[in-house]
């Protein structure tokens, strides 16, 4: 009796941590109809900035190709899928300056090679 209660535990705690495991995977989402849950307080309790309901803005895209998952201001390339962006909050930030162009640094020579010069002088 007592093994049969332990290998009934053992199973149950093994599909919940599969279950735990694969708990984002869109594929057992859609299976077993689940929504994905309100995102919670960041540590510390504050609140985010900004309405969480607000519409995204216009002319923002969510593109979906594999696992991938990227954000645009222009359409979905060809071969991802556009998805609908379901509320929260976009912060868009200014792009960075590209590095100035600076001149090839010399390759150093190896070793061998200097020594070798050095005998040949």
């Amino acid at each position: 009796m007592f093994f049969k209660v332990f290998i009934g535990l053992l199973i149950v705690g093994a599909l919940a941590s599969a279950g735990w495991y694969f708990r984002d995977d869109p594929d057992l989402r859609r299976f077993l109809n689940l929504r994905q849950s309100a995102p919670s307080l960041p540590v510390g309790g504050a609140a985010p900035s900004g309405p969480a309901s607000a519409a995204p803005p216009p002319g923002l895209h969510k593109c979906r190709t594999g696992a991938n998952v990227e954000y645009s201001n222009v359409p979905c390339p060809p071969g991802s899928v556009e998805q609908p962006i379901k509320g929260g909050a976009v912060t868009v930030m200014p792009g960075q300056a590209p590095a100035p162009a600076s001149a090839p640094a010399e390759k150093p020579k190896p070793p061998l090679n200097q020594a070798m010069e050095k005998l040949a002088k």
